[in-house]
């Protein structure tokens, strides 16, 4: 008698695997034949599982990925149970990001798909997170520090580090005759004008050559986000990770905003009027109603840090080694800029955009063919569900147009794997590019405040270091591209370069 328990047990434990192995079943059934999603192409194993998807999150290799099952599935795939992708982006992009007009009048808009946008640690939602009415809010403030206006009076403090940026590689090349890693002095560039642009003052990366300490741990926290993803959808994992990996990335969140909110706080006590972001949004706060606390604007001065930087330095990076790996391209851009400035002073801003289209389209092609942000900008599908593309989405589904594998797809553009700035300027060999469905800073109300600025760093920083430096790429940089990985924005190799100052009599 007293072992009459464990036959029970064991029965209870074969009844409970019997009818998990049958859930299972039933839920593979239903996701593959009767889901809402079902008539989505894609490989069965993503519809029921998202073992699959999230690996290759993990491993770095999303886009790449996704974007070899679009050339396989199409134009739109279901890449998990609940989550599917676009690549025609000439349709896509306004259905899934674009004001609710016309046919779509009176849905509710698709908002960021929280599994991807973290809360705020000091509990103030940023423009990025901020529902409807409180994006609209902050938008109206925050925009005219990104005005045309403002970007006017800002190129002031864009040349002092540009000159800083190139009087510095002059001197570092002068002294070896080492490579430089060229993706290292952008973001140098890019992280001390931002710095400066929203608290008054650089991190001094420039000046003091290494990467300040907050800047790494933003990084970190960046790469950090697909964890959040993984937690969401098992349970195991997210009780395994709120011992060790939540309370990590929590306490590094939590110090960098601190950091934050240490700058900003003493930008506002310097009340000092200039041109720079925070001048531009105090001097407007408050305006016709619309203002925001100090916390939202710590929260949003967080967001900018990475919006304004990372993804500019990511650009001149990948512009540079385009060039470099395309000889004709690369001698077309030194041509036009050597020939249109006659002395490095006469490089403005405005000489720039009035004189070197082959420049601007170099530009604008490594845009397509190196996004900075890689993947889509994720968003969900509201109460009621919405038709994208032709198919109906339920309620809670992740949507979004993969930007890589959207513009290196031959369904959107001639040759796409070939770095040809051309189709930028009215070549007719790429008259049927849907360029219209090129949207690197997203679209519709939510799309990027800072594209101005990113146009005007990006093109006074090449501007200048094509006329000052002859580059040459370095052996161990040859295969950089291919040994980028993706989270959430790209994480890249040295690219090591030679450069050569170009003296002139």
């Amino acid at each position: 008698m007293e072992h009459s328990g464990f036959p029970r047990s064991l029965g209870l434990v074969g009844t409970f695997a019997a009818l998990s192995l049958l859930f299972l079943i039933g839920q593979i059934i239903y996701r593959s034949y009767f889901h809402p999603l079902s008539k989505i192409p894609g490989p069965k194993i993503n519809a029921v599982s998202r073992i699959p998807y999230i690996r290759h999150l993990l491993a770095g290799t999303t886009v790449q990925n996704v974007s070899k099952l679009h050339a396989k599935y199409g134009d739109v795939v279901r890449v998990s149970p609940s989550q599917v992708s676009f690549i025609n982006g000439e349709t896509s992009f306004p259905e899934i990001y674009g004001f609710r007009t016309g046919k779509l009048k009176g849905h509710g808009n698709m908002l960021k798909d929280p599994v991807w946008y973290p809360p705020p640690v000091n509990g103030a939602p940023s423009i990025i997170i901020a529902n409807d009415a409180d994006h609209s809010r902050a938008r109206k403030t925050l925009s005219h520090a990104f005005s045309e206006k403002a970007l006017a009076e800002q190129e002031g403090l864009l040349h002092p580090y540009s000159d800083q940026l190139v009087s510095r590689l002059k001197e570092v090349t002068s002294e070896s005759p080492e490579p430089v890693n060229m993706v290292k002095w952008y973001n140098w560039f890019t992280f001390d004008i931002i710095a400066d642009l929203l608290f008054g003052e650089p991190f001094g990366c420039l000046q003091d050559l290494r990467t300040h300490p907050y800047i790494d741990l933003l990084f970190k926290g960046v790469k950090s986000i697909r964890f959040f993803y993984v937690m969401k959808y098992f349970p195991a994992v997210k009780y395994l990770g709120s011992l060790v990996v939540d309370k990590a990335m929590l306490a590094s969140r939590q110090e960098y905003q601190n950091w934050i909110t240490s700058q900003a706080t003493k930008r506002r006590e310097r009340d000092v009027e200039r041109p720079d972001f925070m001048g531009l949004i105090l001097k407007h706060n408050g305006e016709k109603g619309q203002s925001l606390s100090n916390l939202e604007i710590d929260s949003n001065c967080s967001i900018f840090i990475t919006a304004g930087s990372e993804t500019t330095a990511t650009l001149l990076s990948g512009c540079t080694y385009l060039m470099l790996q395309n000889p004709r391209v690369y001698q077309k851009v030194k041509d036009e800029v050597r020939s249109t400035f006659e002395k490095y002073d006469d490089i403005t801003l405005d000489a720039i955009n009035r004189s070197t289209p082959y420049l601007l389209a170099t530009l604008q092609e490594a845009l397509r063919y190196y996004p900075p942000v890689p993947t889509g900008f994720e968003r969900q599908v509201p109460s009621g569900g919405e038709v994208v593309s032709g198919y109906y989405l339920p309620e809670g589904t992740a949507v979004s147009v993969s930007h890589y594998p959207a513009y290196h797809s031959e369904r959107n553009f001639k040759n796409p794997e070939s770095f040809v700035p051309e189709r930028w300027m009215g070549d007719p060999e790429y008259a049927n590019d849907k360029r219209s469905g090129h949207q690197p800073f997203s679209f519709g109300p939510r799309n990027c405040l800072g594209k101005n600025l990113a146009y005007a760093e990006m093109r006074v920083v090449m501007a200048k270091v094509v006329w000052s430096f002859d580059f040459e790429l370095d052996a161990r940089s040859e295969n950089w591209f291919q040994r980028n990985k993706v989270f959430t924005l790209w994480e890249k190799p040295e690219l090591l370069v030679h450069l050569k100052e170009v003296v002139r009599d």
